[in-house]
């Protein structure tokens, strides 16, 4: 199984709205032709309204990924396996406005 989750930016902010990832693993992310930043890293809750936790690799270093309007940025399903349950935040390094969006590639294990 294969979905796209279209991610739309609600106001002036560097935090996407929750993201569910609906028992699926992450493929990758496609930024709009708005979107504003060139760096996106993580935070992850097992719930909607739960606390959000930074996502960090094994050394402590940010979950991050260089991505570009209109461009996309492939992941490597294994590693977000963690997160097929639960929901996720995208954090821009960039603010992004209502104009910004991302879509979310998800798929099954």
């Amino acid at each position: 199984m294969q979905k796209l989750i279209g991610v739309k930016y609600t106001s002036s902010t560097t935090a996407s709205p929750n993201i569910p990832t609906e028992g699926l693993l992450i493929a990758g992310f496609l930024p709009g032709s708005g979107w504003n930043g060139t760096s996106i890293t993580f935070q992850w809750s097992p719930a909607a309204g739960g606390t959000f936790y930074d996502v960090k690799e094994t050394d402590g270093s940010a979950v991050t990924y260089t991505v570009a309007a209109s461009k996309l940025t492939r992941v490597d399903p294994s590693g977000w396996a963690f997160a097929s349950t639960g929901w996720i935040k995208i954090i821009s390094g960039t603010t992004e406005d209502t104009a910004s969006e991302i879509t979310v590639l998800l798929r099954s294990s």
